[in-house]
């Protein structure tokens, strides 16, 4: 390992084994899921809800033009359901796989 060139660079590698030494389920979790994931999945299952209650207009006659058609709020809940641990499957797996990343540069620094 060579020493830093910098004071940056120095504070760069603290900050690294400061996250190395923390660990994976904490950085997944509380670093990236919990405070990014979550208010993601949240905001995707709210537009899948309204989009899901409220589909395209139904053009079969004039006084029904203007009405939106409802889907079943069953329906509508479940798709919900489905896009929020959709959404925080997909986070938590950009989270393991940026953990993955970081983790190996780590080591490759280390073994300059």
């Amino acid at each position: 390992m060579q020493p830093p060139a910098s004071k940056s660079e120095l504070l760069t590698r603290a900050r690294q084994a400061a996250r190395i030494s923390l660990g994976r389920a904490t950085f997944v979790r509380d670093a990236r899921v919990l405070p990014i994931g979550v208010p993601i999945a949240l905001g995707v299952a709210a537009l899948v809800y309204s989009r899901a209650v409220e589909e395209r207009r139904d053009w079969r006659g004039w006084r029904r033009a203007w009405r939106p058609r409802r889907r079943d709020r069953g329906d509508a809940f479940a798709m919900a359901a489905a896009a929020l641990v959709g959404t925080v499957a997909l986070a938590y797996v950009g989270a393991r796989v940026e953990w993955e990343m970081r983790r190996r540069t780590y080591r490759e620094q280390q073994d300059w």
